[in-house]
């Protein structure tokens, strides 16, 4: 019997027996190099939890040492005594909010001209704004500092959030998140004597909860590490955020790493848990991204 003959008498359930072990092969192959990645990601996060009950003369000498040996809860409670670290943290909390709110309702109201309005240069002006985001935001400081001089908005929270909230790569994920929004349903509310307001916040915006979400937390993340326009922009030691106020207790003569480590252990902990109450939003929001690309 030749070759051609035998595979031709292989039956369909045999080779749809040998795609299904190809399938789960590579199904196998794919979570394991995902879980090798997230081992890697959150050696750096456990070793800045160890890090942070270890006593400051042990940080270094004991770094390749992971297990937790010789530990402490001192370094949080001189975090809590010695610095003040709950005014950082409230306005870390405020300002993270109030510039993913600004940012998320810029970026929805410019997404949804860009998906659902005709008009002459919308695509011109889109990729004007996508250019916007390959300019380094170093070479933004000085202009973006001397128009918050001339408006007496430094060390204003409005001065904090206001120049950074219409940003280009959030504008693009609401314009292809609206573009799968139906021009009927649209169409409809009009004959129906809808404004072009109530088209926006009655249909647009309920329909885009999962891109809105996933906005939030990526704006709220951005900002709650910011750290150089925060920087630039507070001289109040009072209205720093999180992130500056970390930053000054490393100092060239006493570098306060203890504190740092257990600061930026519980900074981590507002993040986790708004992912966590919007982890099903956010992946419908990355999910549905290529939704309607045109």
């Amino acid at each position: 019997m030749s070759a051609a003959s035998q595979y031709s008498t292989a039956s369909p359930t045999d080779v749809q027996v040998s795609r299904g072990r190809q399938f789960t092969v590579s199904k196998i192959t794919i979570l394991v190099i995902f879980l090798i990645l997230a081992f890697l990601f959150l050696i750096p996060l456990y070793w800045m939890v160890l890090s942070s009950v270890r006593p400051l003369g042990l940080i270094f000498t004991s770094g390749t040492n992971m297990l937790p040996t010789v530990t402490t809860l001192d370094n949080y409670s001189r975090l809590f005594s010695s610095v003040p670290y709950l005014n950082w943290f409230a306005n870390s909390v405020v300002q993270s909010l109030g510039f993913s709110i600004a940012s998320v309702t810029i970026c929805a109201m410019g997404g949804f001209a860009l998906a659902k309005y005709r008009f002459r240069g919308r695509n011109t002006l889109l990729i004007l704004i996508l250019l916007s985001q390959m300019i380094p935001f170093y070479l933004l400081i000085i202009p973006l500092f001397v128009m918050i001089v001339k408006m007496g908005l430094v060390d204003t929270l409005v001065g904090a959030i206001l120049p950074l909230a219409a940003h280009p790569i959030g504008i693009f994920f609401m314009r292809q998140y609206m573009l799968s929004i139906e021009d009927e349903l649209l169409d409809a509310a009009r004959v129906d004597g809808a404004s072009e307001y109530r088209l926006f916040f009655s249909i647009a915006v309920p329909i885009s909860r999962p891109a809105i979400a996933t906005l939030l937390v990526l704006f709220a993340l951005e900002y709650w590490n910011n750290l150089l326009w925060p920087l630039i922009v507070f001289r109040s030691p009072e209205r720093m955020p999180l992130a500056v106020g970390l930053s000054t207790l490393v100092t060239q003569y006493y570098p306060s790493y203890d504190l740092v480590m257990a600061g930026s252990t519980l900074a981590t902990v507002p993040i986790i848990i708004l992912f966590l109450f919007l982890r099903r939003q956010f992946m419908e929001g990355f999910g549905a991204l290529g939704t309607g690309i045109k």
